[in-house]
């Protein structure tokens, strides 16, 4: 009954997210850490670390699934790198327009605790006439915790978080919530995943009141000895419906490199590249919906590199450092 209900609060999200509208606190949509933005953020059925917390809570139950050895049945070395139940790690991305993103996230199985922050930098204030009235910030912040258990063979979970977002002297909060599930099909290296993210309260600014980007996830993934593969399917309430494709190859020791691909709108892809002004990007900036990274491990450490093509605006550089233990 447990899962059916999970299920039902799951899917039903699927019918409110039809009809798109603006949303508030964008920056909860910059994806988190740097291995899962490489993959193109295809993550909702992988979920076997930190960023679980990020895309789908369920992931957070249970020992973290390591690759290779165990996605074949048999029991990892003592000594596998990922088999420590705690990990701590820190992302920072330079962003684009220098803007600037700052995630902190602290896993102990089944809980996890995570920060970030989103600076947007120095911005040019003006009245209604175009005169110039000083310079003014806006910083954004989310401060979210989570546990994953057990439903049978399915592992759920659910998060909360508490997110603020100030403009110059306006400021707003909101309160919301994730909730996910997962299912590994035993003995296989296939999995399912499905999560419900930032279901919560809207964000009032002084008298203007507006929804947080609700999306459902639902995605598959295949963890073979050597490579990973997931496939994605987003529905988000402020635009129309994103596939996402990611593969992780892991047969160089030591070393992991990343692909993704999302698709997006036809007007949002041409206003990004700049084709609908006369414009146009090039070189890695115009591979705008493709994503890169690469990965180091040694001993408890790693450290990711992700790629993200923004088209006109530039490039987005994604670094994360993690420690297990």
């Amino acid at each position: 009954m447990r899962v059916f209900v999970i299920a039902v609060i799951i899917f039903a999200q699927a019918q409110c997210l039809r009809a798109a509208q603006s949303s508030a606190a964008q920056f909860l949509k910059l994806g988190f850490g740097a291995r899962a933005l490489g993959m193109g953020e295809a993550f909702v059925s992988v979920a076997d670390d930190g960023a679980a917390l990020y895309y789908n809570p369920a992931g957070l139950e249970g020992e973290r699934p390591c690759c290779g050895p165990k996605a074949s049945g048999t029991a990892p070395p003592e000594d596998w790198p990922c088999c420590g139940p705690n990990e701590f790690s820190f992302s920072h991305a330079l962003h684009v327009q220098n803007t600037a993103v700052s995630q902190i996230s602290f896993m102990r199985r089944p809980y996890a605790f995570a920060l970030t922050y989103f600076s947007a930098g120095q911005l040019e204030g003006r009245d209604e006439n175009g005169a110039l009235t000083g310079n003014f910030s806006a910083r954004d912040l989310a401060v979210s915790a989570g546990r994953g258990f057990k439903l049978g063979a399915l592992a759920a979970g659910v998060s909360g978080k508490f997110i603020s977002q100030n403009i110059k002297n306006s400021g707003a909060a909101a309160f919301a919530s994730d909730l996910g599930l997962l299912y590994r099909f035993s003995g296989t290296p296939y999995a399912l995943g499905a999560s419900v993210v930032n279901l919560g309260t809207k964000v009032k600014f002084d008298e203007e009141s507006f929804p947080l980007p609700l999306a459902l996830k639902a995605g598959a993934s295949a963890a073979f000895e050597k490579i990973l593969l997931a496939l994605q399917a987003d529905f988000p309430n402020d635009s129309g419906a994103v596939i996402r494709a990611g593969a992780e190859y892991r047969g160089i020791s030591g070393l992991a490199l990343r692909a993704g691909y999302k698709t997006s709108p036809s007007d949002q892809r041409d206003a990004i590249l700049g084709t609908g002004l006369g414009g146009s990007a090039s070189g890695v900036s115009a591979m705008y919906g493709f994503f890169a990274g690469l990965g180091f491990e040694y001993s408890n450490f790693k450290l990711d590199y992700a790629l993200l093509p923004y088209g006109e605006l530039g490039s987005a550089h994604r670094f994360s450092l993690g420690v297990r233990f």
